[in-house]
């Protein structure tokens, strides 16, 4: 069965499909720190964590949910790392060494919701799917993550905004994926739990919206004159809401 005014749906990965940060945000900082001072002293160095923080972390936090969420574009990962490590004095370049790691105590951490895969199977046979995710770390090791848990077949494009330079909701962002898809806005539903990055973004371009709000809360009130086409709590309720809203 399939709604006959839509051929496209998009999905958001993080908080809609799965979970990769299950992990407090403040705990997962500290953790963050002490592996990445483990691995630099394990190099020969002599760092203490209030070091690694202050030239590492805190800039790229700064960055991330300070300026990025400002401006809109996506943080240069390799190169706010690599400038950490020159303020510190690291002679060798363990950038990629050190993104490796972070992503590696994500992955460690996810969370396959129970309904998304079943819902993926169900859609892809009457629309074609596609995904994107803001993400600071660069696409191929999410890309190699959703190829291991059997979730990237599924898709015909994705898009991790590591790899575009801008985030959700930029509007090149979806105009992007729509591009990739050889889709048009209004035959296209977007799907996401952040209302900001997830539906007022795609709203803005004229998509269709499908809102992933699992306790039920209200639109936040700078967004509260935009309706989502639907409200669910989680993925796997989209093909039976789909079909009735037809």
């Amino acid at each position: 069965m399939k709604n006959n005014d839509i051929d496209f749906i998009i999905f958001d990965m993080g908080g809609t499909l799965l979970d990769y940060d299950p992990v407090p945000a403040e705990k997962m900082r500290v953790i963050r720190t002490e592996k990445i001072t483990g691995f630099l002293n394990s190099k020969g160095y002599s760092f203490r964590e209030k070091d690694i923080e202050e030239f590492l972390i805190t800039p790229y936090y700064d960055l991330n949910f300070i300026e990025s969420e400002r401006t809109l574009r996506e943080v240069d990962l390799y190169r706010c790392v690599r400038k950490g490590l020159e303020r510190l004095r690291v002679a060798e370049d363990y950038s990629l060494w050190i993104i490796s790691l972070v992503h590696r105590l994500l992955k460690e951490n996810l969370i396959i919701y129970p309904d998304s895969l079943e819902a993926l199977e169900k859609l892809s046979h009457n629309y074609t799917l596609g995904l994107i995710s803001n993400t600071t770390i660069p696409g191929v090791y999410f890309a190699g993550d959703l190829e291991e848990i059997g979730m990237a077949k599924f898709f015909k494009r994705s898009l991790f905004t590591a790899d575009w330079g801008f985030r959700k909701p930029h509007s090149s962002v979806f105009y992007r994926m729509l591009e990739l898809l050889g889709a048009e806005p209004a035959r296209s539903l977007y799907v996401g739990d952040s209302f900001k990055n997830d539906i007022f973004g795609p709203h803005s371009i004229g998509m269709k919206t499908a809102w992933i709000n699992p306790e039920s809360r209200p639109a936040p009130e700078a967004y509260a004159h935009i309706k989502p086409d639907y409200i669910i709590k989680t993925a796997g309720e989209l093909p039976d809401a789909i079909h009735a809203g037809e």
